[in-house]
């Protein structure tokens, strides 16, 4: 299925290509910066584990897992239109509950420009409104659907190291970290804790840790000279895809990023 949850960034145009590395015998899916887990909702694992620093994204997986009928049913009672989106995100999320937080920002995400999370300084979410292309409601058969597929997930509100302290003999790692480009800016994300350059060798130390140990990763990053010494250990290929995080059609763009792999035989002719 799709996932419910647009992110920018998203590899949802890659899913072709990525589904192709998962291990028939893997017995469970790990992702440690998970976003909109658009690879788990596509290839729908027996068991997985999702992690992100995203805490709101966390807790509105978590709250639909738990008790999707009431996330849906406050989800209904908020307002649309301009004005209701910016009273409903000037809302703090701690005066929430964990379904309300969820409703919110399930209703934030479709209705920000662009898919984009983003907060301020003092972590408050500051996307500004964007007019949905559609007037449709929610679909809310396909968020009980999600919901359904997340009762096999156990999640981690951490950092990325956090997540693949869990991982274990017979796991699959799937890892699209948030691009950190010095040359150039690819903005999809900003909060406080953001993944930076900086965190860059703490990433390449545990891929290592994950090949000695035998566990199979494939990860995702944009085509850079930050990427190639990245991933230099290991197998890739560059594949062309379109950044969707312009306003509009006309300025939105071919990209290209790297897809590496410790994997020695792929289920594709790669």
């Amino acid at each position: 299925m799709n996932s419910i949850i647009r992110w920018a960034g998203s590899k949802r145009q890659l899913l072709t290509k990525l589904s192709c590395y998962w291990p028939k015998d893997a017995k469970r899916y790990v992702e440690p910066f998970c976003g909109s887990a658009c690879l788990f909702f596509h290839l729908e694992p027996p068991k997985a584990i999702l992690g992100d620093l995203n805490s709101e994204l966390i807790s509105t997986y978590k709250a639909l897992k738990r008790d999707p009928l009431l996330v849906c049913e406050y989800l209904k009672r908020l307002q649309k239109g301009r004005n209701a989106y910016y009273r409903i995100r000037a809302i703090a999320v701690d005066s929430l509950s964990e379904a309300e937080v969820a409703a919110r920002f399930l209703y934030l995400n479709r209705y920000c420009f662009n898919g984009i999370y983003r907060t301020n300084r003092l972590g408050k979410f500051n996307v500004p409104y964007g007019r949905p292309k559609s007037d449709n409601d929610f679909e809310y058969e396909s968020i009980q659907a999600a919901a359904r597929i997340l009762k096999r997930v156990s999640f981690v509100d951490a950092d990325f190291q956090e997540t693949l302290k869990r991982v274990e003999k017979g796991d699959f790692v799937y890892l699209d970290p948030p691009f950190a480009v010095s040359q150039r800016r690819v903005f999809a994300e900003y909060h406080p804790a953001a993944f930076s350059l900086n965190d860059l060798e703490r990433l390449q130390d545990c891929l290592i840790k994950l090949d000695r140990k035998g566990i199979p990763f494939v990860i995702s990053y944009a085509d850079s000279r930050e990427a190639r010494l990245l991933l230099e250990r290991w197998k890739y290929r560059r594949v062309r895809t379109r950044r969707y995080v312009a306003g509009f059609a006309a300025h939105r763009r071919n990209a290209y990023e790297l897809l590496a792999t410790n994997l020695k035989e792929l289920s594709h002719d790669d």
